[in-house]
């Protein structure tokens, strides 16, 4: 009897089939790093208002992602000394759009990206986008500063070896703390264009405010709250595009110098982003994030450019092409590289060239660092 070709495509299928199932599937196995890659990182602050925020650690030299931690809602991030610690302060909502919040700080190793040890300050932290003068190590690192908004201003003071806050320091009309070289004490940015200092002890007393001239125009140049750390001094850069080299001497916020970057350029730059200024100290070189056609409100675009200036100068040197970026950092080697963070959260590495007047050369480009990246920390 003639079996039809159908029966004897389905036998076949059929065949194949049970040889598939015979066949021995091999098990994964799964294993865990107990440390990341060696070498220095970069770290970026994907912010989120609405989970998890989440910190990526990427290698300084390729940017190959190493692994990442996650923390509350409306994280911000600072670095220990030697890079080894991150202290990440952040909010945790049980009820999301109500009831009670708690503000927790956590201490991570950067190694093994594991959690440390947490502990809760003032749940008066400012729920603000990411910025370095918001969360502070002071006293030579054994002390955290956390901004606090409701919408008044104070700044909670937490003593890192105990792990709980000791003070809460009264800021009205300031904002941000950076601390004071090794002491205890921060200096804030106050809107009649002053600067204030505020001290406290180890024990939590708090100690008489002390403020400065007036330093900078507030309606008519204001300046960025993020200065860049330039040795005890900071460097502020101001919307017009001015820098102002600011000391604390004898317990008072001084101005020591001030200069124009963009005197005779065509254009309208002026700075735009959120942290626009990094300095590199070996080579006195400051990097501030421009943008062209600039107008009341545009502060905050990203960059079209990057450019290097000689602080003690006061010239700027080169103009390199950018990425829309919006937050920067430098490594302090003697030859810079730049970390900076776009509009459309991809991150880019530049190399900086001494010998070609500092310019900046694209040599990397990491994408997708989340949905709200504010914030790059370098650990060299």
């Amino acid at each position: 009897m003639r079996v039809p070709a159908t029966i004897c495509a389905a036998c076949a299928v059929l065949a194949g089939q049970a040889a598939i199932a015979q066949e021995a599937i091999a098990p994964e196995k799964l294993t865990v790093e107990e440390r990341i890659a060696p070498g220095a990182n970069v770290l970026t602050l994907d912010q989120s208002w609405s989970g998890q925020s989440r910190i990526n650690v990427l290698s300084t030299s390729d940017l190959k992602m190493k692994g990442n931690m996650g923390v509350g809602l409306i994280g911000q991030m600072v670095l220990a000394p030697g890079g080894a610690t991150l202290y990440t302060a952040s909010v945790y909502a049980p009820r999301i759009t109500y009831g009670p919040q708690e503000a927790v700080i956590h201490e991570f190793d950067i190694a093994t990206l594991t959690h440390k040890r947490e502990f809760t300050v003032s749940n008066k932290m400012a729920m603000a986008e990411p910025q370095p003068a918001l969360l502070q190590l002071a006293g030579d690192a054994k002390f955290l500063l956390v901004q606090n908004a409701t919408p008044a201003t104070s700044v909670s003071v937490a003593d890192l070896a105990k792990g709980e806050q000791i003070a809460e320091v009264p800021t009205p009309g300031c904002w941000g703390a950076l601390p004071v070289a090794q002491d205890l004490k921060f200096l804030s940015l106050c809107g009649d264009g002053t600067m204030q200092v505020f001290s406290f002890d180890a024990a939590g007393k708090i100690g008489e405010p002390v403020k400065s001239e007036k330093i900078f125009d507030a309606d008519k140049d204001a300046l960025f709250t993020n200065p860049a750390k330039m040795g005890d001094d900071w460097l502020f850069a101001s919307f017009n595009g001015n820098l102002y080299h600011v000391a604390v001497k004898d317990g008072k916020a001084v101005l020591v110098d001030k200069f124009a970057t963009t005197e005779g350029v065509e254009g309208d730059w002026a700075p735009g982003g959120s942290e626009v200024i990094a300095y590199n100290a070996p080579t006195g070189t400051a990097y501030v994030l421009m943008h062209s056609g600039a107008e009341d409100g545009s502060h905050k675009d990203g960059a079209e450019e990057i450019w290097a200036v000689d602080v003690k100068a006061k010239k700027v040197l080169y103009r390199s092409n950018a990425h829309a970026e919006n937050t920067i950092t430098v490594t302090q080697g003697a030859a810079p590289v730049i970390f900076a963070v776009s509009e459309e959260n991809a991150l880019y590495r530049y190399e900086v060239d001494p010998e070609a007047k500092f310019a900046a050369k694209l040599a990397g480009e990491a994408e997708d660092m989340g949905n709200f990246v504010g914030l790059v920390l370098a650990t060299e």
